[in-house]
């Protein structure tokens, strides 16, 4: 019998395009919730199917960034790995089992230094 073990918190990404037409990535994570991604947001929601919920039913908690982040062909996500996110335009997404930080560059994440933003996990 194989059995796979993996440490990845992200279990499938899911580009959407939100009812606004904004594009945005949807990462769902281990923890059942989804995380949204747009040029200018990071979003917690319960569920992927209550991202497109006109009354916000579903959203657990937003933040906004300073500086938008830049998508690739409507792609914000290029690679995932572990708790590790690294975005098209080189920032990076650190996902703990608590928050999600986001740094300008794989070099701050590494040294958790200069954090641009922290988003709580909490339910």
């Amino acid at each position: 019998m194989l059995i796979e073990n993996t440490s990845d918190l992200i279990r499938q990404v899911t580009s959407l395009t939100l009812a606004s037409g904004i594009p945005a990535e949807a990462a769902s994570l281990i923890n059942d919730t989804v995380l949204v991604i747009t040029a200018d947001t990071l979003a917690l929601y319960r569920t992927l199917e209550q991202v497109g919920d006109p009354l916000g039913n579903g959203l657990i908690r937003s933040v906004s960034l300073d500086t938008p982040l830049e998508a690739d062909d409507g792609h914000f996500i290029r690679e995932h790995r572990a708790g590790y996110v690294g975005l098209c335009d080189g920032a990076v997404l650190l996902i703990t089992l608590n928050d999600v930080q986001l740094f300008s560059s794989k070099e701050d994440a590494l040294h958790n230094r200069n954090e641009r933003l922290r988003l709580s996990l909490a339910l």
